[in-house]
């Protein structure tokens, strides 16, 4: 699981979202959909990769928790791993506005 979670995060992080240009900064309306859809974009690629380095974060601490169970030997207790599975992976997809919003 913990090597999914890098493959995931590693294509997640080879995403380069492209700053807005200076005809979206001062165009009209269709711009301006453009430069919205590329910061929510941004902010859907950010957001899972937080989500990711989370649950990659709770694997470590499980294990060096399991590995101090393991050298402590007075007490030994079966313990039931509190993160949940992984769901499928979707990566978030770049759309292009016209399609979308019917223009042209």
């Amino acid at each position: 699981m913990e090597d999914e979670i890098k493959r995931r995060l590693k294509k997640l992080k080879s995403i380069k979202v492209s700053p807005p240009t200076q005809m979206q900064l001062r165009g009209g309306m269709q711009e301006r959909l453009h430069r919205q859809e590329r910061i929510n974009y941004g902010k859907k690629v950010d957001k899972k990769i937080t989500k990711l380095n989370n649950r990659l974060s709770l694997i470590q601490k499980e294990k060096t928790r399991e590995k101090d169970r393991e050298f402590s030997d007075d007490f030994k207790s079966f313990s039931i791993s509190s993160i949940e599975p992984l769901e499928k992976f979707n990566e978030p997809v770049f759309r292009r506005i016209r399609s979308k919003r019917g223009f042209f």
